[in-house]
């Protein structure tokens, strides 16, 4: 059996997401003015994690919590020693969702884990043939950690499962609040016809030398790939191959999502045949360790398949995300959260297209955008979705998401201002107003300025203020297109 929990597994931003800024500032000349409305069943600091959650419960996975404990996580079958299973639970939640306390000169919280697995079907009587019970300990330094909405804590676990059906209840409790989530999935083991296990998204993988070796992998629990950061690494392994047989990996756009995707049909969006590393002294399975092309996949919510040539295969949900805290996948959310970005006249149609026309439009909108094509991700969606989050948690206004108000939206496509100059009023009726100065963190300078409006902290551009920004964002969109030598 295999335990993992830990800190910092998702890369830091990059050097080249720095470069990404200017990027953002230029491409943002032809983006939207404002986007729609936050879903009004919850608050409007919090409906992109809702939207995130509703991707994860839609998509089929063992267990997601809710926007106050957002806490998602995933089963994981692989071959076993004998004719036995490896069942795996992987969970992941923000620090947020837990509560710290000082401890000494760190900050610690704790929470709990429990799994039970229950035969099923006709002949079965309910016996508990798997039970564990996990308590974690997650210790910070740093106070600001423990404020953190991004994927961060990570837990783990195997254990060995006999063949049959069943039930599989999990439950995930922070101990000191005692919010929990729990939830039951069914597990059926072996698969039919000896086919490949379900393909993982992992983190970081290794081939088993052995059948009897615990997993020696990382997994994604949220089985999400992400446009600002790196590809997700997809393990498959064959436990029948000891050929050199081929495996097919692929991507298929899920049926039943809005537009022509309603018509039940679905497509292809990638796909990669070759060939499985051979366990070595033929103990273990075959295995194949494949990277995702992010810039081939719009966001959306995919099966990941893995089979043999000329047969069907087993599938794990996959979601294919803006960002770690901006999981949006469905086409509504990707639209509405991408309003300050270039997607030109894509925005209009993005609902509309078929799964092949979506991943074109994203193509180019990757290509347009790309500080960096040299790298796998995109810098650009990285520096995007910083300021999307700093605008939430900055320039919230009644009603209104931070990065939905005037000042979220000046934040995300401009950058934080060089200064902040407050105009007190000058005479009896007169509001006041707050001055954003740029002059050193962009090519073009500017001045904006935004008034209250005397309702409760809203503040409004002022109607020059408007005109100098829809100004500044062109001039910085033709600095863009005339290359990195005029800038």
């Amino acid at each position: 059996m295999a335990r993992w929990t830990g800190w910092g597994l998702r890369p830091g931003r990059s050097a080249a997401a720095l470069a990404a800024a200017a990027s953002l500032a230029a491409a943002a000349a032809g983006c939207a003015s404002a986007a729609g409305p936050a879903d009004a069943r919850t608050s409007p600091v919090r409906a992109h994690v809702a939207d995130a959650l509703a991707q994860y419960r839609a998509g089929g996975f063992a267990l997601v919590g809710t926007a106050e404990f957002p806490v998602v996580g995933r089963l994981l079958v692989l071959t076993g020693p004998g004719d036995s299973a490896w069942l795996g639970f992987a969970a992941s939640l923000p620090p947020s969702a837990l509560r710290f306390s000082r401890e000494g000169a760190l900050y610690a919280a704790r929470y709990q884990v429990r799994l039970a697995a229950l035969a099923a079907g006709a002949a079965a009587d309910g016996d508990t043939v798997l039970h564990w019970d996990r308590r974690e300990i997650v210790r910070v330094d740093a106070f600001p950690e423990t404020a953190s909405g991004e994927e961060r804590v990570f837990f783990q676990h195997f254990a060995t499962l006999p063949p049959g059906r069943f039930a599989v209840g999990v439950v995930v409790r922070e101990l000191t609040s005692r919010r929990e989530v729990a939830a039951t999935d069914s597990v059926a083991w072996p698969p039919p016809g000896g086919a490949p296990s379900a393909p993982q998204p992992v983190f970081r993988a290794a081939p088993r030398v052995s059948f009897a070796q615990s997993p020696p992998l990382l997994a994604a629990p949220r089985s999400t790939a992400v446009a600002s950061g790196p590809p997700l690494t997809i393990l498959a392994e064959d436990p029948a191959s000891r050929d050199g047989a081929p495996l097919v990996l692929e991507v298929v756009s899920h049926p039943g999502g809005p537009g022509r995707e309603a018509s039940g049909t679905a497509a292809v969006l990638w796909a990669d045949t070759a060939t499985p590393a051979p366990p070595a002294g033929n103990a273990g399975p075959a295995t194949l360790l494949v990277s995702l092309p992010l810039r081939r996949l719009p966001p959306g919510r995919y099966d990941l398949r893995a089979r043999r040539p000329g047969s069907g295969g087993r599938a794990t949900p996959l979601l294919v995300a803006l960002d770690d805290e901006w999981a949006a996948a469905g086409p509504e959310p990707v639209a509405r959260y991408l309003a300050y970005a270039p997607l030109a006249d894509e925005r209009e149609h993005w609902m509309e297209m078929g799964p092949e026309e979506r991943a074109a439009a994203w193509g180019r909108l990757w290509e347009r955008t790309d500080p960096d094509p040299a790298t796998p991700r995109n810098e650009f969606f990285a520096v995007y979705f910083d300021r999307m989050t700093e605008a939430n948690r900055r320039y919230a206004e009644p009603g209104a998401a931070g990065w939905e108000t005037d000042r979220g939206r000046v934040h995300v496509q401009l950058g934080p201002p060089d200064r902040e100059v407050p105009h007190p009023p000058q005479q009896t009726g007169q509001r006041p107003e707050l001055e954003w100065v740029y002059e050193e963190s962009l090519p073009v300078p500017v001045r904006l300025r935004f008034a209250d409006t005397g309702e409760f902290g809203v503040f409004r551009l002022t109607p020059r203020s408007r005109l100098a920004l829809g100004r500044v964002l062109r001039e910085l969109e033709a600095l863009r297109r005339s290359g990195p030598e005029a800038g």
